[in-house]
C-alpha cells in the first residue's frame, strides 16, 4: 500500500471535486429523475472499469423460495475453485447501481480472487424501499447454495450502500444462528445511515464525489428509520477486510465499523488508502491504486480459504 496517492489519482480527485461533486450535491434524487441518473451511472462505470478479456457473464433470473433472484454470475478467465464463490452487493446509495454496471468491477474481483462473483441486482429505492434489498440479498445467497456452491465457502462483499447491506446480512445471520459467510470484503462501507459519523468529519473530507446532501437524499428513499450497524459482543462473525479512501466522506464509517468488529471479538483488517476517494477501486482505468487494492483482496481471500481448509482437515 502506497503512503501517498499517485499523481494521476490526485489530479482526478481535484478535477472531480471542482466539477462533479457540486453538481451531484445539487441534483434532485427523485423518482422522476432516477431512471436517467441510473443509466448515466451505469455508463460511467462501464467506461472506467471495462470488462477484462476472457470474462464470462451468466445472466440469472430464477425463483428461490418464492423470491425472484436477478443477478449476474461473473467468471474471470482464471477462475478455478468450483466450490467457493463471492456474493457481491453493489453500491449506489440504495437508489442506483446494477449488475450490468458492475461487470468490469466484478471481473477484476473475480480475477484477483480466482472465484466466481454473483452480483445481485437487488430492488432499488424509492420504488422498493427497505427491506426489499435485504430480502434480495438473502435470496441470492440461497441461490448460490442451490446452485451447488459450498455453504461454508461463500464470501460476501459489497461497496458503500452494498457494504452496509452485506454487513447487515452477516449480522442478521449471526443473530439468528444461521449460516455465516466464510469472510467479508467491504469497500468504503456505510455504517451509519443517520450520517452522524460522516457528517462530523465532513469538513476534513476531500471526497470528490459524495457529500452529506447527496447521501441524505438517497437514504431518505431507502428507509424512514435510518440506523447504525450495531454489533453485539460474542456474535460469530467472519474475518473481514475493509478498504477505504483516506480522502472520502465515509472514512469515519469504515473506521468505526472496524472498531466495532474488533470490540465484538471478530477479526478485521482495515486498510486506509491515502488520498483516495470513495470506492476508488471502481475506477481501475483511471486510478492505478485500484489494481493494488484488488491484489490485497486476493491475498485476503486466499488466506481465508486456506484457513478454512486447514480447519476442515
Amino acid at each position: 500500500m502506497r503512503s501517498r496517492a499517485s499523481r494521476r489519482s490526485r489530479t482526478l480527485r481535484a478535477v472531480a471535486a471542482a466539477t462533479i461533486q457540486p453538481i451531484a450535491a445539487a441534483a434532485p434524487v427523485e423518482e422522476r429523475t432516477l431512471p436517467v441518473a441510473r443509466r448515466i451511472v451505469d455508463q460511467v462505470m462501464c467506461s472506467v472499469a471495462p470488462v477484462l478479456d476472457g470474462t464470462t457473464v451468466e445472466r440469472i433470473r430464477d425463483g428461490v423460495d418464492g423470491e425472484l433472484v436477478c443477478a449476474e454470475l461473473v467468471r474471470a478467465a482464471n477462475v478455478g475453485d468450483p466450490s467457493a464463490a463471492i456474493l457481491y452487493v453493489h453500491g449506489g446509495g440504495f437508489v442506483a447501481g446494477s449488475a450490468r454496471g458492475y461487470r468490469g468491477f466484478a471481473s477484476r474481483l473475480s480475477m484477483a480472487t480466482r472465484l466466481p462473483v454473483l452480483v445481485v441486482d437487488y430492488r432499488l429505492a424509492p420504488e422498493y424501499p427497505s427491506p426489499a434489498a435485504q430480502m434480495d440479498v438473502v435470496a441470492a445467497h440461497q441461490w448460490l447454495l442451490n446452485r451447488g456452491y459450498d455453504p461454508d465457502r461463500v464470501i460476501i462483499s459489497g461497496d458503500s450502500a452494498g457494504g452496509f447491506l452485506a454487513t447487515d446480512f452477516a449480522l442478521t445471520n449471526a443473530r439468528i444462528g444461521a449460516l455465516a459467510p466464510l469472510g467479508m470484503v467491504l469497500f468504503s462501507p456505510m455504517a451509519d445511515l443517520r450520517l452522524g459519523l460522516a457528517s462530523a468529519a465532513q469538513r476534513r473530507s476531500r471526497d470528490a464525489f459524495l457529500s452529506h446532501a447527496l447521501s441524505a437524499k438517497a437514504i431518505r428513499h431507502f428507509t424512514a428509520h435510518p440506523a447504525e450497524l450495531r454489533i453485539e459482543p460474542g456474535l460469530a462473525l467472519p474475518p473481514t477486510l475493509i478498504q477505504y479512501g483516506g480522502a472520502e466522506f465515509f472514512a469515519p464509517d469504515a473506521v468505526a465499523l472496524a472498531e466495532r468488529l474488533h470490540a465484538a471479538g471478530a477479526y478485521c483488517e482495515l486498510q486506509e488508502w491515502p488520498d483516495q476517494t470513495h470506492v476508488f477501486q471502481m475506477m481501475p482505468a483511471l486510478v492505478p491504486e485500484a489494481r493494488f487494492a484488488f491484489g490485497a483482496v486476493g491475498r485476503f481471500t486466499d488466506a481465508v480459504l486456506a484457513s478454512a481448509e486447514a480447519s476442515a482437515s
